[in-house]
């Protein structure tokens, strides 16, 4: 559903937005001790994904001004710090973020192949954002120890130092490069089915599904290709491939707010919307006004007709109840009776005439 554009307020999402962005910049400050262990090569990538911090925020709030998002949102968050059933909540939030988040189970009843293909590039792009930010921002970096050993710093506070020739410190310093093979290997699958599956091609566009997936390959390609320059052709044109790579990193960061990548940032509120349903079993349910069966939660009910006169729709009866106090059983009879009258109180016209003139 679309909210009409006089209804959004672009005023509190703006600066939510410009909070978020002067909060992740002031981390930056603090984590890297003052910007002494910020790497000033890497400031592009620090400049686009402040910005895309805050925008990434901006169009959060928007998207949470939509009547039936707000009332999902709000509910889920009231339902999960109820008193009585905290530890409940907490106990079924944690299995929906395992099972549908953590595992993707949702999509694997759509198939083998497409959860596999999800896996492999939700996977890959986490662990490689979770290598890359801390470095990124100073939040992380290494100091050589020894002959041998690297000290890993976290927030300027030294950590363990990791032998440089042990197994450990080759799967830490080569962690971007599994993570671009997964990605690769996820994107590749998706474009296979982009390309023939007849239910995709029906619906797809260029702009939303396939330059998401390019983008995360041309990263993941450039990416490769920095290792294999540094350890194979002694850095041949390095400083090429970081600036190209630089350069599509940027852009994806740029696109992640407000492309097909946002979904990522939406999809935790599930979790939210699961637990609204599984509760509205125990609550008070409605009864039908016309066959009193009791089908959803009251205040399922009550949200429902909050959200539908809020975008503008009046499905009241000439009794006074609306259209949703009914069970779908009944919509369905009072739908085919009124078809069935209509004849009874117009006759059909064709064609500006009515049947029979000519």
């Amino acid at each position: 559903m679309n909210v009409r554009t006089s209804q959004i307020n672009y005023l509190n999402p703006t600066l939510i937005g410009l909070a978020a962005s002067m909060l992740l910049t002031a981390l930056v400050v603090i984590g890297s001790r003052n910007l002494e262990h910020f790497d000033s090569a890497l400031f592009g990538y620090t400049v686009a994904s402040v910005v895309a911090f805050g925008a990434i925020f901006f169009r959060y709030a928007l998207w949470l001004q939509r009547p039936a998002t707000r009332v999902y949102f709000k509910r889920g968050i009231q339902l999960f710090f109820q008193r009585r059933k905290f530890a409940a909540n907490t106990v079924d939030s944690s299995k929906t973020l395992a099972k549908n988040l953590v595992g993707q189970r949702f999509i694997f009843k759509r198939g083998t192949m497409r959860w596999l293909m999800h896996f492999l590039i939700m996977w890959g792009c986490l662990s490689a954002a979770a290598v890359t930010f801390p470095l990124v921002f100073g939040w992380v970096h290494f100091n050589l120890e020894g002959e041998m050993g690297y000290r890993t710093y976290l927030f300027g506070f030294p950590l363990t130092v990791l032998n440089g020739r042990s197994v450990m410190a080759w799967i830490v310093f080569h962690a971007l490069d599994f993570s671009a093979l997964m990605v690769i290997a996820g994107c590749a699958i998706a474009i296979q089915r982009r390309l023939r599956d007849r239910g995709a091609i029906a619906v797809q566009q260029f702009l939303l599904d396939f330059v998401p997936h390019l983008l995360l390959i041309a990263i993941s390609v450039s990416g490769l290709m920095l290792t294999a320059s540094s350890l194979w052709f002694d850095g041949y044109m390095y400083s090429f491939i970081a600036l190209s790579h630089q350069a599509v990193v940027i852009m994806t960061i740029f696109f992640l707010p407000f492309g097909k990548f946002f979904h990522i940032i939406q999809r935790p509120a599930s979790v939210g919307v699961e637990l609204y349903q599984s509760r509205s079993k125990e609550m008070e349910q409605a009864a039908c006004p016309r066959c009193d069966t009791k089908f959803a939660a009251q205040m399922w009910v009550d949200d429902l007709k909050g959200v539908v006169t809020e975008l503008g729709f009046d499905y009241t009866l000439e009794d006074g109840t609306m259209l949703q106090d009914y069970c779908p059983r009944c919509k369905r009879i009072m739908r085919g009776l009124a078809y069935s009258g209509l004849p009874n109180k117009a006759e059909p016209v064709f064609y500006g005439t009515r049947a029979g003139e000519e």
